[in-house]
């Protein structure tokens, strides 16, 4: 009955709701689950995850970007892991919404399956809509052929693949996104200047300290390229986990995230610099029972910026056990995130 009513809210939740290339990479991960980003994940956890995610920019700044994502990810059988993730992603005028399906299969390595040694496979296929309103941008007064007042819209599929590794504490994943070459010229503007490929490569790499019985620290290392409009960025990390009772436990951390390409700027007018995209990110949260409430706080450190008042995301979410027994049993690992 858990699951059928979660499967429930996370098709309300997202009906009707309408929201760029795939789900923009933040720091959601770190609030909700690796499988927001990781197809290899959808099942790998010892418990199965609900997550929803709100995600605002610039508060002080209309029609600023917003972000919301809707995500459930489960182990059906002793090998095989699922998972769906709904999104919608809106920009002022511009818009995206999409939905991935995700198959995963997991491979454990040792004979004694309570331990963690797995190897994991994972491909999300994805529909995705795009949408450019342009009736507020419409002047019947000025004859602009570039502007046609209507509602452009944009439909496309796209895959996503991935590979992790899990040993003990350690944790490993490599994956592409935006795997297949895809024409948009459902968007006037973007006809001829948007490259057809936009493969995405994400390495994340972590490992979990077990300082006592009560805390452990992950520091963990994600890095981002797009080859193809020639984009590297890096999040640096660091979550620790506060075991207050047997059922529940605080976590909190920070995220560095840096630009290595950055972009040309004339501060003063005259002379020309080089400004690198840079964030920090804090967060918090707390795992009450099988509960999940967290919060982040972006705020970018570059010199020009559009707003001081930052980003703010909230992640709500639930963890139910009705497929751990396929697992094993329990596994001896400290991986909090995991479980």
């Amino acid at each position: 009955m858990k699951i059928l009513f979660f499967i429930m809210l996370f098709v309300s939740f997202f009906t009707g709701i309408y929201g760029q290339e795939g789900i923009p990479v933040y720091q959601d991960y770190l609030t909700g689950s690796w499988y927001l980003i990781h197809p290899s994940s959808a099942g790998a956890a010892s418990t199965e995850q609900v997550r929803l995610t709100a995600r605002t920019q610039w508060l002080d700044v209309d029609d600023a970007p917003s972000l919301y994502t809707a995500s459930l990810n489960a182990r059906v059988t002793k090998n095989i892991g699922v998972g769906g993730i709904a999104f919608s992603d809106t920009n002022g005028n511009f818009s995206q919404n999409g939905f991935y399906a995700t198959f995963a299969y997991h491979i454990n390595l040792n004979a004694r399956a309570y331990e963690l040694n797995q190897l994991s496979f994972g491909i999300s296929a994805g529909i995705l809509q795009r949408k450019l309103d342009e009736s507020s941008l419409f002047n019947p007064r000025i004859n602009d052929p570039a502007i046609s007042g209507e509602v452009l819209d944009d439909t496309y599929i796209n895959s996503d693949f991935g590979i992790s590794y899990f040993k003990g504490d350690l944790f490993a994943f490599v994956t592409l996104k935006n795997a297949l070459p895809v024409r948009r010229d459902g968007l006037a503007f973007e006809t001829g200047i948007e490259p057809d490929i936009q493969r995405t490569f994400i390495t994340t790499l972590g490992y979990i300290f077990s300082i006592n019985r009560e805390f452990d620290l992950e520091p963990s290392i994600m890095y981002i390229n797009i080859p193809d409009i020639e984009e590297q960025l890096a999040d640096i990390n660091i979550k620790g986990y506060y075991k207050f009772n047997e059922n529940s436990n605080l976590f909190g951390g920070a995220s560095y995230r840096l630009n290595f390409d950055g972009a040309e700027t004339t501060p003063n007018n005259q002379n020309v610099d080089i400004q690198r995209f840079g964030a920090i990110s804090p967060f918090f949260g707390i795992d009450y029972k099988d509960f999940v409430f967290a919060y982040t706080y972006t705020n970018q450190i570059d010199e020009i910026k559009i707003s001081s008042s930052g980003f703010h995301q909230i992640t709500l979410g639930y963890n139910f056990k009705g497929k751990r027994n396929l697992r094993g049993g329990l596994r001896e690992c400290n991986c909090p995130a995991f479980k």
